[in-house]
């Protein structure tokens, strides 16, 4: 099935009730952009199953695995649908601005956009090796995982016995798009799936090449990856707001349920 592209909304279990409900789409298509809404499941007995737009995906359904929930969705729809131009991927926790919305996906897009925190675009003539190499110890997880212990003993996420700490080292990306909201074309989609097959989806790689672990934290992740290949990244200031009074932008975020 032909479709321009997909607007691809992450979420998870624990979130079928509240944020997938609250916040979702009026509509399942915009034009020929198709929405599907993405849960995962560790325990399926097949790789996804599509029920209507939800598709359920076999693996870790935490947060931790986000970039490989994301990366085996894109998979699995290039597998089912003929997409012109690309993915726009989307927290669950986003009420659309849905004329803005109907209004960028008509609009011609770059490989890579997002809203950077640094509102600063990157492009492939500024991306060094010795930019790529640059390391920080982020705690982000960490923390996080801290105020969530009850993770750990939940089977759908396989992480007893994880170590969390371990894995605090990774690229230093300092312009790249918030996870909330950002666009990726049918070539930086492609590869992000041979990147993630490279390392058998294991989020907990180490990377030779950096010397860290750049794979615990999805959004991060994703630029390393298109950066490793040369993609430019395009800041939009547009692409969401935390202001409700703001009209101006595809979509606010609500951080609903946190």
């Amino acid at each position: 099935m032909k479709v321009n592209g997909i607007i691809l909304v992450l979420s998870c279990q624990k979130h079928v009730n509240t944020r997938l409900k609250q916040c979702k789409l009026s509509h399942d298509n915009y034009g020929e952009w198709k929405v599907i809404y993405v849960i995962g499941d560790l325990f399926l007995e097949k790789d996804y199953i599509m029920n209507d737009n939800i598709m359920t995906i076999k693996c870790e359904d935490s947060y931790i695995h986000l970039l490989k929930k994301l990366v085996l969705a894109l998979k699995y729809v290039y597998e089912l649908y003929d997409i012109q131009e690309g993915v726009l991927r989307c927290g669950d926790d986003l009420i659309f601005n849905e004329k803005l919305l109907q209004l960028y996906l008509n609009l011609p897009k770059r490989d890579f956009m997002g809203k950077s925190p640094s509102k600063k675009s990157l492009l492939n003539r500024d991306i060094t090796p010795e930019l790529l190499q640059r390391t920080r110890h982020d705690n982000f997880m960490v923390d996080y995982y801290a105020s969530h212990p009850e993770d750990f003993d939940n089977p759908q996420h396989n992480l007893k016995g994880v170590n969390i700490s371990t894995y605090t080292k990774r690229p230093e990306i300092e312009i790249g798009p918030s996870g909330i909201i950002y666009y990726i074309s049918n070539r930086c989609c492609k590869l992000l799936i041979s990147h993630m097959e490279s390392i058998q989806y294991n989020i907990f790689h180490f990377d030779d090449f950096s010397q860290s672990y750049p794979y615990t934290i999805e959004d991060c992740a994703v630029s390393y990856i298109l950066y490793f290949h040369h993609i430019s990244f395009f800041h939009n200031d547009y692409m969401y707001t935390t202001n409700p009074n703001s009209i101006t932008s595809i979509c606010l975020h609500t951080n609903l349920y946190k």
